[in-house]
């Protein structure tokens, strides 16, 4: 269920002037801004800028269907995470949202970003039994 802030109530209410403070950023900012920084096969290395209100942290989700994260992982305060075991070629779809300190309330996600992996093409092997005639 949605408070009038749009933050989902998790469990019993926080103290009103972290709620105001925390609403209060998201209706100025909107989102965080999520952004991918470093793209290897296999990882990527996501990073956002924090909101200025008091918070706890952060819970970073993706899948590979547009708005559908089957992911979550929570990454404490830190707002650079890398993601690895990620399927080369696939593409994956990231969001973030923050929690107050309590583990109360959360904000609504972040902007959706999108990256696609590279496909590494592997070396081939060296030949062998090399014999000089």
């Amino acid at each position: 269920m949605a408070d009038d802030h749009g933050f989902s109530r998790i469990t019993s209410p926080c103290p009103h002037s972290f709620r105001s403070a925390f609403g209060s950023f998201w209706t100025i900012v909107l989102f965080l801004c999520l952004f991918s920084s470093n793209v290897v096969a296999g990882e990527v290395t996501l990073a956002w800028d924090p909101p200025t209100a008091e918070y706890g942290g952060f819970i970073l989700a993706y899948g590979t269907s547009s708005g559908s994260y089957t992911q979550t992982q929570d990454v404490g305060s830190q707002a650079i995470y890398t993601v690895t075991t990620l399927n080369p070629g696939q593409t994956y779809y990231f969001a973030v949202k923050a929690y107050d300190r309590a583990r109360k309330i959360e904000s609504p996600f972040s902007n959706q970003v999108s990256v696609t992996l590279p496909i590494v093409n592997a070396r081939p092997a060296p030949p062998k039994d090399v014999r000089v005639y």
